[in-house]
């Protein structure tokens, strides 16, 4: 089967497939510490619409978290954290994305088409990590089987169900 359309295999589409698998990293776990940090007394759909409403803005998830993020990490990576937010989530729908000539070229070379910036926003995805990790350490136990039936039992809010 022959195709002009775009070709997947290509170096800048599986880039542009490893830069939208990390920035789903990076905002996945942002959301996590604002869930952590900011929830208050939200639980269930409560706080699935409140943390829904962060949607893609990376910045916006930055600022709200920024106050409990280590100095170290917000100095050393929130510039090309925040770089995210200039190429858009919904790359990864667009057929006509990857031709960046023109003004999109420049960018492209300063993020997605650089192993230096990539590799950042790697160390900076495992760094936050870690430090969800350590947040979460204090709340982990080992949990008996009556304990785990009671709570399987509880009603719960389950967004596709």
């Amino acid at each position: 089967m022959e195709s002009d359309g775009p070709l997947f295999y290509t170096p800048r589409s599986m880039r542009a497939k490893s830069f939208i698998d990390l920035r789903m990293g990076m905002e996945s776990v942002l959301k996590s510490l604002i869930c952590y940090f900011e929830s208050e007394d939200r639980k269930g759909r409560r706080l699935l619409n409140w943390i829904q409403k962060y949607g893609h803005d990376i910045g916006k998830m930055m600022r709200k978290v920024r106050p409990h993020l280590p100095e170290n990490i917000v100095t050393e990576y929130e510039g090309d954290i925040l770089k995210m937010d200039g190429l858009p989530v919904g790359l990864r729908y667009r057929l006509d994305t990857w031709d960046f000539r023109g003004n999109k070229e420049e960018y492209y070379y300063d993020t997605i088409g650089s192993d230096y910036w990539l590799n950042r926003n790697l160390e900076a995805l495992s760094k936050l990590i870690d430090f969800a990790n350590e947040n979460l350490k204090p709340h982990s136990r080992v949990v008996g089987s009556s304990e785990l039936l009671a709570e399987m039992m509880e009603s719960r809010y389950e967004k596709y169900t």
